[in-house]
């Protein structure tokens, strides 16, 4: 497991931070992800880790930018207003 799991998921309350979907639903721990990748500029500090299901962690791969499927407006990734 992640070594920084159970602090960033005392945090997000155990809930995925992109969906918000409780983790208890499902067979196995959420995955500790960084919002903006490494590869991308983000550091390695808590601030710039979230917790994400695997579906959200997936989707969202190295993006920092995403569409809302609802407005249709473009947003930077940020798990945190």
């Amino acid at each position: 497991m992640n070594p920084h799991y159970a602090l960033v998921a005392e945090r997000a309350e155990h809930r995925c931070e992109y969906c918000r979907a409780p983790e208890a639903i499902f067979n196995s721990p959420f995955e500790v992800e960084h919002i903006v990748p490494p590869g991308r500029g983000g550091g390695d500090q808590d601030h710039n880790r979230a917790l994400s299901c695997r579906a959200c962690n997936l989707h969202k791969s190295n993006h920092l930018q995403a569409v809302d499927p609802q407005t249709h407006r473009s947003h930077f990734s940020s798990v945190r207003a």
